[in-house]
């Protein structure tokens, strides 16, 4: 079977193992980011509407739950574009909450942090996880290219407003290009505002595989020094609470190339990576991997960072 909406599961380095679903179906967002790597913005948009029919979603996932003996250690509305763009978000959720006994965690750029009934349908999840990259106006623009109706003010006043009345976690991420958002005038601004924020979590990122604009991260001293500067709100990445009970053989998966496709379907990941999200052992990952790529179905990729390869799909 074929999933459009639903992805996964994959390893996250803040969530573990999470199973994704895409709220949107193409790219729909209210930014045109230089380093997002699902691709251009088609539909660059403030604009709240049903997107997706949630009922294809949730038939999705009870195929999923139904079909793949893989147990998730979190299910994450996030894919395509910015998933509070789909009116039917608080609905979801909620039916999702219901029949499911996962922790309910979300991406989103921040944007539509201001709405009042966004915020009422977010009290909903366990964990949010906004992005803020620049407390600078011209830097904002440029890294992030939003609609026209959105600056940093929105920004700030939006998260601020998530922290007031969320209950969960809040894991912010910072993500910094060369030459673009890394200034030292950024990081104190940034510093400042989350010391007022006080969020669960801050994690400083960078590129580690090609944006849809941009290639190059930011050098490893200058990413570091932005890392030092935030260590307060930070912790040791947690290991995967799954163990190796959860580890399944090919033999009882009647098609593991669905599987890993179905994987690396919103982003690139390496052998461990693929492993630990689905389950099964690292051998038998690279078995399918190389079938995958004589098949011209997947390619591998170089990390920038860690010289590692990276796996993902060919379209």
């Amino acid at each position: 079977m074929k999933f459009k909406y639903i992805f996964g599961p994959v390893k996250s380095s803040r969530l573990g193992r999470s199973l994704g679903i895409d709220l949107l179906g193409e790219k729909i967002c209210s930014f045109d980011c230089l380093y997002c790597e699902v691709g251009r913005t088609k539909n660059k948009t403030l604009a709240r509407d049903v997107y997706v029919d949630p009922d294809l979603i949730l038939n999705e996932l009870e195929k999923w739950f139904k079909l793949l003996p893989i147990k998730p250690e979190v299910i994450t509305f996030g894919g395509s574009g910015e998933p509070c763009l789909n009116i039917t978000m608080g609905f979801l959720a909620r039916e999702i909450k219901k029949r499911y006994d996962y922790p309910l965690a979300i991406l989103t750029n921040s944007s539509l942090l201001e709405n009042e009934v966004v915020l009422r349908e977010l009290s909903l999840f366990d964990i949010i996880l906004p992005s803020f990259d620049s407390a600078i106006e011209e830097e904002f623009v440029k890294i992030n290219r939003p609609v026209k109706e959105i600056g940093v003010k929105n920004i700030e006043g939006g998260l601020l407003n998530l922290k007031q009345m969320f209950k969960g976690k809040i894991f912010l991420e910072i993500l910094l290009l060369p030459n673009i958002n890394a200034s030292e005038r950024n990081k104190q601004k940034l510093y400042e505002f989350v010391r007022k924020l006080q969020p669960d979590r801050v994690d400083i990122t960078t590129l580690t595989r090609p944006g849809t604009y941009v290639k190059n991260p930011l050098n490893k001293l200058e990413l570091e020094a932005w890392r030092q500067k935030f260590a307060n709100f930070s912790f040791t990445r947690q290991r995967s609470t799954n163990t190796n009970e959860d580890n399944i053989s090919s033999r009882y998966i009647k098609d593991i190339s669905f599987l890993i496709l179905n994987s690396l379907k919103r982003r690139p990941q390496t052998i461990k990576d693929i492993s630990v999200a689905l389950g099964i052992q690292e051998d038998e990952v690279k078995k399918e991997i190389e079938k995958l790529i004589l098949k011209q179905k997947v390619k591998s990729i170089t990390d920038f960072e860690k010289s590692e390869q990276y796996y993902k799909i060919i379209l």
